[in-house]
């Protein structure tokens, strides 16, 4: 018996090494087995899938895919941009669901990707965006197909969902606009408040191998050595990111606009999609939904994608087929509430009802606490960078809270590496619902620091406190000793905070788990008086009552 289960297991160690194979073998085929079952679901479903290529101002060679729907037209048009590191066949999932609908969709590889020439830029305005504007240049002009007169609208997921935030008003040609877990701040995205985000970071550089052609000279590899070893032309970074990011023309854009995040993004981090609906002044309207980047419309009308593609079908309707849908005279912003798996509409955001409450940082009776009222007093601590600090984020890319698990805090308030604030019991439920912000004097200890803020339900008695949200700041140019403030926002959130639990800031020195640690001294934290102080924008569940 004992030698026959070794056989077996010797063959499943062998199995498994021969299924990996078998799937790195298909992969090459992938694309001709998605333009197969394109041509299939064309047939099933009245619209014909043309392959071509389409060429660039420059010369690059776009490969492309044309899902043409049945009938006379003329037809409304959608250009649809695929995600980083993908291809246009990303587009199928959700291209059918339109053209079947009576839309021309075009899809293309960006270049450097799929089979397109070129090296990717990241959505340089003088290339890839150039390249959209060709792409409707040829959709319009050259097709042949009966395009009805100034109805194009651009969509797409993540660097798709980039390539939409720019060509917003841009392109006169483009009458609307639904970009889906973009990014509005480049920068920030990936220097939250200036700090790198080491996962994501080296996660879509190792992805974009490929699509540099690994030639030194690419942006990528420059802007790599600006953010991890902070060498070259730091304004020229600057200015590359400036000019990728539409937040700093917001109010230039007229375009009407359907911003789509995810609470769990924590690459184009929901702060993004609010900040950016709250600035526009163009018809618009916001949908946060909970996965992790991409995902939740990732698969298209399928799953949890279905509602989010529904409303981003009637808002094309709306301002390309010119249907009067009703979709403007519905609540503008659309939220999914964690706490009751459901998604809900709200009229404005911030939503009404919500209060900001500024908390601050002191202590009383030796008890480190988080109050409305200032602490008589100013006192300081030391906080040092720990690597192995159990006040951690959790799992970067692959946010736990989206798959419905809990990322637990440390039971005792202070630590190596760590120390926290608690607020006292709360006397009602109070939902936590947008952008906590902190501001917290420090004392640097050298000349570049970092801190991290992690906020914490902290549940009765027994039960470990539970992660709600998290942010950093790293900041450079101090001179060591001299008092200054540290100033961060911490992630969105939509979060019931029960009768009985607190709300705990737990500071860090380092949090690998999301950003690259700053060795050293640390910082000596200031509290006490009006010292630091943390804002949260709650609104009660229950009656009055408020954290204090």
């Amino acid at each position: 018996m004992a030698k026959k289960a070794s056989g077996v297991g010797k063959r499943r160690k062998v199995g498994k090494p021969l299924l990996i194979a078998s799937c790195l073998s298909a992969v090459p085929f992938l694309p001709r087995a998605a333009r197969k079952a394109a041509e299939l679901e064309g047939r099933r479903k009245g619209f014909e899938v043309r392959q071509f290529k389409l060429i660039a101002r420059d010369g690059t060679r776009l490969s492309a895919a044309l899902y043409i729907p049945k009938g006379e037209g003329p037809f409304p048009a959608l250009v649809m941009v695929h995600s980083w590191m993908l291809s246009r066949w990303q587009c199928h999932l959700y291209a059918p669901y339109f053209a079947s609908d009576g839309y021309v969709v075009l899809a293309y590889d960006c270049r450097g990707w799929g089979s397109s020439g070129g090296e990717v830029r990241c959505a340089d305005p003088d290339l890839e965006i150039r390249d959209l504007e060709d792409a409707i240049d040829w959709l319009t002009r050259e097709s042949g197909l009966p395009i009805k007169e100034n109805t194009v609208g651009v969509t797409g997921i993540s660097y798709g969902g980039g390539h939409s935030f720019l060509i917003a008003s841009r392109d006169p040609r483009v009458k609307a606009v639904a970009p889906i877990n973009g990014w509005t701040d480049l920068r920030e995205s990936l220097l939250p408040h200036g700090s790198l985000k080491i996962f994501w970071g080296l996660l879509l550089l190792l992805t974009a191998s490929w699509a540099t052609r690994l030639n030194p000279r690419n942006v990528l590899y420059r802007w790599t050595s600006t953010m991890l070893l902070r060498r070259g032309d730091a304004e020229a970074f600057q200015e590359d990111m400036r000019r990728r990011s539409r937040i700093h023309e917001v109010e230039k854009i007229d375009t009407p606009m359907l911003i789509v995040g995810s609470w769990n993004d924590d690459l184009f981090e929901p702060n993004q999609m609010m900040r950016f609906y709250q600035e526009l002044k163009a018809p618009k309207m916001l949908y946060i939904a909970n996965g992790i980047h991409g995902l939740d419309a990732g698969f298209g009308p399928r799953w949890a994608g279905k509602e989010i593609w529904e409303l981003v079908r009637r808002w094309f309707d709306y301002w390309l087929k010119g249907e009067d849908n009703g979709i403007l005279d519905e609540p503008p912003v659309r939220l999914f509430r964690p706490w009751k798996r459901t998604v809900e509409a709200e009229e404005a955001w911030p939503p009404s009802g919500v209060t900001v409450h500024r908390l601050f940082l002191g202590k009383e009776n030796g008890t480190f606490k988080l109050s409305s009222r200032p602490r008589k007093g100013a006192e300081g601590l030391e906080l040092t960078p720990s690597f192995l600090s159990p006040a951690s984020s959790g799992p970067s890319v692959v946010r736990p809270q989206a798959l419905g698990f809990v990322v637990p805090g440390p039971r005792s308030e202070r630590g190596r590496g760590y120390l926290s604030f608690t607020t006292a019991p709360a006397k009602v439920d109070f939902e936590l619902l947008g952008i906590p912000r902190l501001e917290l004097s420090i004392e640097p200890l050298q000349e570049r620091v970092q801190v991290n803020a992690l906020l914490y339900d902290v549940p009765p008695v027994g039960r470990l406190p539970r992660l709600i949200t998290y942010g950093t700041a790293t900041l450079e140019g101090l001179e060591p000793g001299k008092e200054t403030v540290a100033r961060m926002e911490l992630v969105a959130a939509d979060y019931l905070l029960e009768v009985g639990h607190s709300f705990r800031l737990t500071l860090a020195g380092s949090n690998l788990a999301f950003v690259l640690p700053v060795p050293g001294k640390g910082v000596r934290v200031l509290y006490g008086g009006e010292k630091s102080a943390l804002e949260l924008p709650l609104r009660e569940a229950g009656r009055n009552g408020s954290p204090s």
